[in-house]
């Protein structure tokens, strides 16, 4: 966070974890990104995405509120060329928490303990299994290091696929 009462400002950094050997970079990298930023004492304002110009308008919101029935579903993002159909299929189960994960066999009447198989700490849903289980998080690293990419792990699958 911003630090105000530091000097002229400074950046006030806590992290959670330690760093592991290959973060090293990635966190010298922000630091230094982080360094150019100043922020200013302007005061923050609200905009609005539903409306013209980020200004709220009751029409804009009324058909907002009326489409809401039609579920939104990120097909561009699922059903592409050159992509395998099992894995667009499985996008597609995953994207609508259709994967037969612990809690929906729970949800089946099935007499099972909803334990995460890969780590044992939590629940088994799908955005545990596939981006939330330490597991799951250590294969994506490797993955993304791969491709010396960087991502914010987001809530929900369907945030994956929506992204």
């Amino acid at each position: 966070m911003w630090d105000q009462n530091s000097g002229q400002g400074g950046w006030n950094l806590r992290f959670i974890r330690g760093f592991n050997d290959w973060e090293l970079n990635m966190v010298g990298e922000l630091l230094q990104i982080l360094r150019s930023q100043r922020i200013t004492l302007e005061e923050d304002s609200t905009l609005w995405k539903g409306g013209k110009k980020g200004k709220f308008g009751v029409k804009e919101a009324y058909g907002l509120l009326i489409n809401l029935s039609v579920s939104t579903f990120p097909k561009k993002g699922i059903w592409v060329e050159n992509v395998p159909s099992k894995l667009a299929f499985f996008a597609w189960e995953a994207t609508w928490g259709r994967v037969l994960t612990l809690d929906r066999l729970q949800k089946r009447r099935w007499q099972l303990p909803n334990l995460c198989f890969l780590c044992g700490s939590d629940e088994e849903n799908v955005n545990h299994l596939l981006i939330h289980c330490t597991a799951a998080r250590v294969l994506w690293g490797i993955v993304l290091s791969l491709f010396s990419a960087q991502w914010v792990f987001p809530e929900s699958v369907k945030e994956v696929v929506l992204s």
